[in-house]
């Protein structure tokens, strides 16, 4: 089974790559094959950039052209396991280019059309793709090295998209995409007067590319309702590249997809809910008011910031005003709060006041489902924290971290060491967990201050946030939350982890200070 290639007159292969020595890694490839009213592409020579001042590590970039038959066979090569530059002018002498095992998205010769396409420039999205994943991660020296500011910036600007942060999984992969060779643009308006037995009458025009026509095209459209979906309006191409459909409703969310015999999924757009109503508020600048904000000592000095005041000028409706007898508009609203519902458990958002037993039943919960990691962050933990949470792990192979500070665990300090947060943590530790193996890891953050205000708790790779310190959780009003992007913060609170010390460390020099005293 060959892919069907009619319609196009030229490739061009995009490529990235690390020089390491005399070792070329692939960091990324594109296969852009060009429909054939486009200009030809003349490719462009290689970029380089040197990655730090030891050995030879650089990057590059080259557009290289090439017949549609030639670059498929660079494809498939590709995904037999046989890597090589297109231009062999590119190739390091005794090398080769180093990539792969890949694993096909979808199985070749079948292709996915997406909306999606981060590697692609606006005038790509909507083409068909296909994909090459590595089947194995880069080494971790690859890493290392396009991991810098300066590397990561260039990539991104050669190629258009971060992949080396942002979309990694496209790190080391190579995608074919097939722009649709057989239309430009699919046109529609929705007609002021409906033709008879009909709510609705929307009209759709394919602008076919130059050379070809909509002979045997297949256009489906979806009305989707607040409450289902509709039966789709289909319709075959001949020469006419005009129809129009009679909606038995009046349309609320329109999608459409187009087919073609032999290129299949040509186009395909979910349904998007069709703009009846524009509600347009103006505002007009009154003055600007610049405000002093004082000095609060030496750490922090006073400052200016202005202010732009607006003054309301009025509301305008544009199109079909709704009433409160409109049907869709009701619906509408209460979708949307569901939506907000829906998001609200989604991240877990939590509301505890005037109920601290029922907000540490809550934590103890989430505590206890875990299977690999807990990390607690809060500078205020104690051993009244660790005796409500630190043993509500329940799973023995479980690693529970803990991060407090300096600041809290002195507090009380005074000839009695039963008065010290400090003493009395590791003294709790000691007698309650059978042995230090069972027991958590437990690290301090330093300084007068400590850098960390917030509280968190990471199960697992998922992240929650409260203001309140878990053990004061729900003595009043706060609220707890799952964090949607947990990734980031992860990556920050293990820095803070890092730096901290130990808190057996911590207690043996502070009690050398205090012995010094």
């Amino acid at each position: 089974m060959k892919m069907e290639v009619d319609g196009y007159g030229q490739s061009v292969i995009h490529l990235a790559w690390l020089r390491d020595d005399d070792t070329c890694h692939l960091l990324f490839g594109m296969v852009e094959l060009r429909p054939d009213e486009f200009p030809r592409d003349p490719g462009c020579s290689t970029k380089t950039l040197r990655s730090g001042n030891k050995g030879r590590k650089y990057v590059y970039y080259r557009r290289f052209t090439s017949s549609v038959d030639d670059a498929i066979a660079w494809y498939r090569n590709a995904m037999r396991d046989v890597l090589a530059f297109p231009d062999e002018h590119e190739a390091v002498p005794n090398t080769r280019l180093q990539g792969g095992l890949f694993v096909q998205e979808p199985s070749w010769p079948h292709l996915v059309t997406s909306n999606d396409l981060v590697f692609a420039p606006d005038w790509m999205h909507g083409s068909r793709a296909h994909f090459l994943f590595p089947a194995n991660v880069l080494p971790a020296k690859v890493d290392r090295i396009i991991d810098g500011d300066k590397v990561r910036g260039k990539l991104t600007e050669w190629l258009n998209f971060d992949v080396v942060h942002t979309y990694r999984e496209y790190l080391g992969a190579i995608c074919l995409v097939a722009p649709n060779p057989v239309f430009r643009t699919i046109e529609k308006s929705h007609l002021e007067d409906a033709r008879s037995n009909a709510a609705e009458s929307i009209a759709y025009k394919v602008v076919a590319r130059q050379g070809q026509c909509v002979d045997g095209l297949r256009l489906e459209v979806v009305n989707e309702r607040p409450r289902g979906h509709m039966a789709p309006m289909v319709h075959e191409f001949r020469k006419d590249p005009i129809v129009v459909f009679d909606s038995p409703a009046e349309v609320y969310s329109e999608g459409e997809s187009i087919m073609h015999p032999h290129h299949g999924l040509l186009s395909s757009h979910e349904p998007l809910p069709v703009l009846r109503t524009m509600h347009v508020r103006m505002e007009l600048p009154r003055r600007q008011k610049d405000v002093y904000a004082p000095a609060g000592g030496r750490k922090h000095p006073g400052y200016s910031y202005r202010v732009d005041e607006l003054e309301d000028a009025g509301e305008m409706v544009i199109g079909e005003p709704l009433t409160d007898q409109d049907l869709v508009s009701r619906l509408t609203a209460i979708e949307a709060r569901r939506a907000r519902r829906e998001a609200a458990r989604e991240h877990d958002q939590q509301w505890f006041h005037h109920a601290p037993a029922d907000a540490a039943h809550y934590l103890r919960g989430l505590i206890g489902r875990a299977r690999d990691k807990i990390l607690i962050v809060d500078p205020y933990f104690d051993a009244r924290g660790l005796l409500e949470f630190g043993h509500a792990k329940r799973r023995l192979g479980v690693s529970l971290h803990i991060l407090t500070s300096a600041r809290h665990l002195k507090e009380g300090l005074d000839d009695s060491a039963d008065k010290d947060h400090g003493f009395q943590f590791q003294r709790a530790m000691e007698e309650t967990f059978d042995t230090p193996s069972t027991g958590p890891e437990v690290r301090v953050l330093r300084g007068k201050v400590p850098d960390i205000h917030d509280r968190f708790l990471v199960v697992d790779g998922d992240v929650w946030f409260s203001g309140n310190s878990l053990s004061d959780l729900g003595e009043r009003a706060g609220v707890i939350v799952r964090l949607p992007d947990p990734e980031p913060v992860i990556e920050r609170l293990e820095a803070f982890w890092r730096d901290a010390q130990g808190l057996t460390d911590w207690l043996s020099k502070r009690g050398i200070a205090m012995a010094r005293d």
